[in-house]
């Protein structure tokens, strides 16, 4: 008998998410579908089952959402954290509020959500089911990168967090399972850019670099890239691909820990810890030096 999930999503509005709100209804699954304004409920797929403003670094938004879902005469079986994004820059420039509004979100809300919903998954997993909780990390989440180094960060956090958290859930019947994509196609780094002030860019030492990478990071996912581009679009995922990994361990009588997802997820990770930092540093840097 196929496993059906009554799934809760953070950040269902857009890419990923939107693409696991949209997926999972279509199976069969019970999806509750949640955005951080009102505004953007409308983007959510219309196949969900309920839609909920939830802003997760407000815990007041997050107890009302949960207490919809009850009043709705659902039990929850699921967590998605999917909600985050991206602050690229220079470690140097990127100031302290950018800095802790990255850990505010990806960091910080993912957990203070993840905390609000587990008295209601132990409530399904003591009736004898299992519950899980997915989380979407990174392969940034096991290595780092040029001008990636705040969100890659906030990433290595989710990824100690929920390591740590699935242990101390074994008992409990409460599965953790870690999302780790690589390059993925969707509007993600575009709006990743828009986080970075345009004078970053006139910046005597990280200015020429920054331009390369913002330059690589748009042309990616243009319908024909060159260069460094061309190679990163091909190595490239889909939101789908990411939705299925998530459908597998939804689906899953013994969910997996860690579903990379992409061929660069599988092996640039590993390419991090075998080569020589010397050569790491090299390949990693010399991409964005012209």
């Amino acid at each position: 008998m196929a496993i059906r999930q009554t799934l809760l999503i953070t950040g269902a509005s857009s890419g990923i998410g939107k693409e696991i709100a949209s997926m999972a209804a279509a199976r069969g699954h019970t999806v509750i579908a949640s955005a951080p304004t009102t505004a953007l409920l409308t983007d959510i797929p219309d196949n969900a089952s309920l839609k909920l403003r939830l802003d997760i670094c407000d815990h007041e938004s997050i107890a009302q959402a949960l207490l919809q879902i009850d009043q709705a005469g659902m039990q929850l079986t699921c967590l998605v954290n999917n909600a985050g994004y991206a602050q690229p820059g220079p470690i140097e420039l990127v100031d302290d509020k950018r800095l802790r509004q990255q850990f505010e979100v990806n960091v910080f809300g993912t957990l203070a959500m993840t905390r609000a919903a587990l008295p209601r998954l132990r409530a399904h997993a003591s009736a004898g089911h299992h519950s899980l909780i997915v989380t979407l990390s990174s392969m940034l989440g096991l290595m780092s990168s040029p001008y990636q180094g705040v969100y890659a960060a906030s990433k290595h956090a989710l990824e100690g967090a929920f390591n740590a958290l699935r242990m101390e859930l074994r008992t409990q019947h409460i599965d953790v399972a870690l999302i780790q994509p690589g390059w993925i196609t969707t509007q993600f780094l575009k709006t990743a850019v828009t986080h970075a002030p345009e004078q970053w860019l006139d910046h005597a030492i990280y200015g020429p670099p920054l331009r390369t990478y913002f330059s690589v990071t748009a042309e990616a996912e243009t319908d024909k890239p060159t260069g460094a581009a061309k190679m990163a679009a091909a190595l490239a995922g889909t939101p789908q691909d990411v939705a299925l990994a998530v459908m597998q361990a939804l689906e899953s009588a013994r969910p997996k820990a860690h579903y990379p997802v992409t061929a660069m997820a599988r092996w640039m990770p590993r390419m991090a810890r075998m080569l020589p930092s010397r050569w790491w540093d090299k390949m990693q840097t010399e991409q964005f030096s012209n």
